[in-house]
């Protein structure tokens, strides 16, 4: 048996013995079919890495810029309030591990999301459906 049969047979036993949640499966592909048809949008600011050593807190708000997009992170009492301003897309989607929330962009490319909670998080803007712009992964 070579190392690969070895390798084959023992994922073929873990995936029947313990296999992996449907749902998480499901996150995947779309994450991946997420990754594989949204150009990456560039970081070209963050006040995260800007702001003096000593003023961050859990009630500052962070700032960013990408290619197509300005955020701004605000804490609140249930979570972060995002405020965006799109270059581009009609609808911005908020991702983070466990949940999402599709906005309308308005005429003047801003959208508006509540109770985002802290930790990873990404932005992916949409247009006429497709998926145009997004942003990777990131901690706020």
């Amino acid at each position: 048996m070579s190392h690969q049969d070895l390798l084959t047979s023992l994922a073929d036993l873990l995936d029947r013995l313990d296999p992996p949640p449907a749902h998480l499966a499901a996150q995947a592909q779309q994450a991946l079919a997420e990754r594989c048809e949204a150009d990456l949008s560039r970081l070209l600011t963050d006040s995260a890495h800007t702001t003096r050593g000593g003023t961050r807190g859990t009630d500052c708000v962070r700032t960013m810029r990408f290619t197509d997009l300005d955020l701004h992170l605000e804490p609140t009492a249930t979570g972060l309030h995002v405020t965006g301003l799109a270059r581009a897309g009609s609808q911005a989607v908020t991702h983070w591990p466990g949940g999402t929330v599709t906005t309308d962009i308005d005429s003047a490319g801003w959208f508006h999301v509540d109770h985002v909670p802290p930790g990873p998080i990404r932005f992916v803007l949409r247009q006429g459906g497709h998926l145009y712009r997004a942003t990777r992964w990131f901690v706020a």
